[in-house]
């Protein structure tokens, strides 16, 4: 009994002991509803959040229209307080709101990450990169490639955060990184049975066991985005 107590002690002291890794997040009074009912009560492991509210600056919140860029300059700006807050290599987690997490996903993000700087969620086509979501090292390389990211989106010469990302990261070949494995962090485009086109709530869906979160993009307007959120959920948490 003795020895068994001490053991406790031993985990209770080791799992104290553990950084608690921030996850931040940003959203328009438009995603409110994505971030407070969807996005929040999903979240499965003990992060410490960072959570940013910002003006809306796009009316309608659809991609790349009017003000999109100026709320993803936004989202650059998070980023670079992030890494300044996570010097000598220390990690964080970011994550867009329209994700949703059906998993515990912590550890075996932080496995696919290793020694490298950065992992993302793989966008569509397959060697693009989708910004939603991803684990990076707060260090000099990866401060550069976001300020680098952001004199692209400020002198337009990318209409958004994520070809600023991916056209400033061809000039960072120092930079080490990779995709996070698309049957465990899927993005709309990979649940979608249909090769092309947008959800509707008519799309028939191809969702897995293996999925450890979902992030609804190939998706317009919120109406939409609330029913994809919800049934990809739904067959993930209630069918065989």
């Amino acid at each position: 009994m003795k020895y068994f107590v001490l053991f406790l002690l031993f985990l209770s002291r080791a799992i104290a002991s553990q950084p608690q890794y921030k996850l931040y997040c940003m959203y328009t009074p438009q995603f409110q509803t994505l971030y407070e009912h969807y996005f929040l009560p999903s979240i499965k492991d003990d992060f410490e959040l960072i959570v940013k509210k910002i003006p809306e600056e796009c009316p309608t919140g659809a991609f790349r229209s009017d003000g999109w860029d100026k709320t993803m300059l936004r989202k650059l700006e998070l980023l670079e307080e992030a890494i300044l807050a996570h010097q000598e290599d220390q990690i964080f987690f970011y994550s867009d709101v329209d994700i949703i997490f059906l998993k515990p996903i912590l550890e075996t993000c932080l496995m696919y990450l290793g020694d490298s700087d950065f992992v993302v969620q793989q966008g569509w086509p397959k060697n693009s990169l989708c910004a939603g979501f991803f684990v990076m090292r707060g260090n000099e390389k990866t401060l550069l490639w976001i300020k680098d990211a952001q004199s692209l989106l400020t002198d337009k010469e990318c209409i958004d955060d994520q070809l600023a990302l991916q056209e400033a990261l061809k000039r960072k070949e120092e930079i080490k990184w990779d995709f996070l494995p698309s049957n465990e962090f899927p993005n709309g485009r990979r649940v979608l049975k249909e090769p092309a086109g947008y959800y509707s709530k008519e799309s028939e869906l191809v969702c897995d066991d293996s999925m450890l979160l979902f992030h609804a993009t190939s998706c317009i307007g919120l109406d939409n985005k609330y029913d994809f959120l919800t049934r990809v959920q739904q067959r993930c948490f209630y069918e065989d």
